[in-house]
């Protein structure tokens, strides 16, 4: 496993989340142990949670989090950012949009 996991943006999914107590665990092949997520984490605006199953992107760092090893940095419900934080590209997202017009 590369060093460098912490700044890659990691696709996954949600193994359980807490929402009570406003955590859970996420999973991503690209990290060899759960990953623990706390909902601060989440980038989303409003009451901010996440559902077991659910696809997500986020990045990681290394640290002692109750029996985890890995600690959820940021989290974006879905696809996520295309783009790492910091990478050339920056933080960015992509979307397309197909118009057809009736004559």
């Amino acid at each position: 496993m590369s060093e460098a996991i912490s700044d890659d943006v990691l696709a996954g999914h949600v193994l359980e989340w807490r929402r009570e107590e406003g955590w859970g665990v996420l999973a991503s092949s690209a990290v060899p142990d759960e990953v623990w997520a706390h909902f601060s984490a989440i980038q989303a605006e409003g009451f901010r949670e996440l559902t077991a199953g659910q696809p997500v992107t986020f990045t990681v760092e290394q640290a002692q989090q109750d029996q985890f090893h890995w600690r959820a940095v940021s989290i974006w419900p879905g696809s996520g950012p295309l783009f790492a934080p910091g990478s050339e590209g920056g933080l960015g997202y992509s979307s397309g949009l197909d118009i057809t017009f009736d004559s």
